[in-house]
């Protein structure tokens, strides 16, 4: 069994279509590679495998409506082979070692899937679909599942679970879900009051604000999947889950924290082009435990109305019928009334326990990372910003696609595929906390320290009535080579030649973290000798003006790799030799 994050395309890191008829062929809906490896075919079966746990939530749901046997035929047969066969698949993990017994595995271990939060994610699945057939269950298969399964399960997940971690939520949940099923007090008492305990995790995991400590939202919403499906099942079988309030308060802070057009700011790892209606399926179960007129009810019914495409996530990912509708609201809210009017959140946010800040106006919005909170699914990005103007995106955080992509690791969690200081062509060093030094509804200033040995950062972003400025401070103990990077999604609608001196063919200098992968590098110097440099743009229907103070700085525009890396972005580098420098850029619609 190999791990789902090696699906993907090598060339330009789009995840390969998985066709359920061909195991061995896996072609790149982008650039049409064809694929075939025993890799690739094992990551096949892992996909294969999760799709039974889905077919099984589907035929259960299809039988309550249909009332047809075959239906609960299919969920009998799919879900009695996994469970009644589960000891006779081989112990191993992600990495493809293979173990005799559970006290001679490593951690990561699973039976079925290809490690033990992919068990998790599968069985959760699986059992909620048997949740709505449990009273027409064959006796034996339910006696299986409160005894010998339930035992077996406890036994591979709970030595695994030795720290607060996204996959200890996980696999957390997932004892509690079959613990509750089966009304297994071991599995239940583990769940809820082990050493680990969901409630725990929860407690000590989710910062102030309201977010997963990773600092990855597509982290905090995987986190909050697996425990809202526990808050349903406690939900239904009466049990107490502490920290119920801590997964609403979860699912609040996440849709404040979205743009105002519902596009999500997404620095560290998860998966780019996400947005609120990603994660619906998440807020229809956590509607289900909270109530339709409860605050987290509010939000889904806003995240349903709002026009935009849904973006998607591509491994271990829900059911949606033609990318809208989710198969948790069919199940769980098949009479929930979205018929609401859009109201934008235009709410400033002072995330200062997460290390970030998000500035709201009418037309503007900017979100700002200044810390971390430790390399836990990090990126070398401090003090990166991302932009939005209406509904047309500036400039984004990439994210990272697969970790088996060869760009993951290569460009995705680069410093300089970031917007901020690169110093002398490394990766930032710091995974510390920043500092908020003053924020109000238009304006934040921040500051870290030790981002490099000896060099420290402080960043001020203030909005502006048609944009907003950005004020970049780098010092350092001797001189050092600053590169101030922005990349940017608008395109350059300008002749540039009639204002400035071009010099094109140029290179950094720099080949390696992520320097390698800017293209078309161009060299521009105002023509009449200015320390100013307006540059104008096309974004949308929208035009664009920048204005950089480039004293004593060496301007360079180039192409570099978005997500996936077919498509490009212009990146702009503003590079200065000093101890001490300060980078001022403005930008505005005309």
């Amino acid at each position: 069994m190999i791990w789902g994050h090696h699906y993907f395309c090598k060339d330009d890191g789009n995840v390969l279509q998985y066709n359920p008829s061909d195991p061995h062929h896996h072609i790149c809906p982008l650039c049409k590679k064809d694929y075939s490896s025993p890799l690739l075919d094992g990551v096949w079966i892992y996909l294969y495998r999760n799709e039974a746990a889905l077919t099984i939530l589907k035929a259960s749901i299809i039988y309550k409506l249909t009332n047809e046997k075959k239906y609960l035929d299919v969920v009998i047969s799919l879900a009695s082979f996994y469970i009644l066969s589960f000891k006779q698949f081989e112990l191993h993990n992600k990495e493809g070692l293979f173990f005799d017994t559970i006290e001679s595995m490593k951690w990561g271990c699973g039976r079925i899937m290809p490690q033990n939060l992919n068990e998790s994610i599968f069985f959760i699945r699986i059992f909620t679909g048997l949740e709505l057939v449990k009273d027409e269950l064959p006796a034996d298969l339910m006696d299986v599942i409160k005894t010998e399964f339930s035992e077996e399960f406890l036994n591979l997940l709970a030595p695994q679970i030795n720290k607060v971690h996204n996959i200890s939520c996980w696999m957390n949940s997932a004892i509690g879900v079959v613990g509750l099923f089966a009304e297994n007090k071991k599995l239940i008492s583990f769940a809820f009051d082990g050493e680990f305990n969901i409630n725990r995790q929860l407690m000590e995991g989710v910062t102030e604000d309201g977010f997963w400590y990773e600092g990855s939202i597509h982290y905090n919403f995987f986190t909050l999947e697996g425990a809202t499906y526990l808050a349903l099942f406690a939900k239904t079988y009466n049990q107490e889950f502490r920290e119920l309030g801590t997964v609403k308060k979860m699912l609040i802070s996440a849709y404040d924290y979205a743009f105002s057009n519902q596009q999500l700011p997404n620095p560290n790892d998860g998966w780019p082009h996400i947005n609120l209606k990603s994660y619906s399926y998440i807020y229809s179960v956590g509607t289900k435990v909270f109530g339709y007129e409860s605050k987290v009810g509010e939000i889904l019914a806003q995240i349903l109305a709002a026009d935009y495409e849904r973006g998607e996530v591509p491994l271990s990912k829900p059911y949606y019928f033609n990318n809208r509708l989710s198969l948790e609201q069919f199940l769980l809210l098949p009479d929930f009334n979205f018929n609401v009017q859009v109201v934008p959140n235009k709410v400033s946010m002072d995330y200062e326990k997460s290390n970030y800040a998000l500035l709201k106006s009418d037309n503007l919005d900017v979100f700002y990372k200044y810390g971390h909170h430790g390399p836990s699914h990090a990126h070398p990005d401090k003090m990166t910003i991302e932009v939005v103007f209406g509904k047309e995106t500036l400039t984004k955080d990439l994210s990272n696609s697969g970790y088996g992509s060869i760009m993951c690791n290569k460009w995705h969690r680069i410093t300089a595929s970031h917007n901020t200081v690169v110093v002398d062509g490394m990766n930032h060093t710091s995974v510390e906390p920043g500092i908020k030094l003053s924020f109000s509804k238009t304006s934040c200033d921040a500051k870290a320290n030790q981002v490099y040995e000896d060099v420290d950062f402080r960043r001020k972003i203030d909005l502006l009535e048609n944009g907003f400025l950005d004020e970049f401070e780098v010092q350092s103990k001797q001189d050092r080579n600053y590169d101030f990077i922005f990349h940017t999604e608008a395109e350059l609608d300008m002749n540039l030649e009639a204002t400035c001196e071009v010099e094109k063919n140029c290179t950094l200098g720099f080949t390696e973290n992520g320097y390698s992968y800017f293209e078309n590098i161009i060299k521009v110097k105002p023509v009449d000798g200015s320390t100013k440099l307006n540059l104008f743009w096309k974004l949308g229907d929208l035009k664009l003006s920048s204005i950089m103070d480039i004293e004593n700085t060496e301007v360079f525009l180039a192409k570099s790799p978005a997500n996936p890396v077919s498509s490009f972005r212009t990146s702009i580098i503003l590079r200065r030799k000093a101890k001490h420098t300060t980078y001022l850029m403005e930008w505005e619609t005309i």
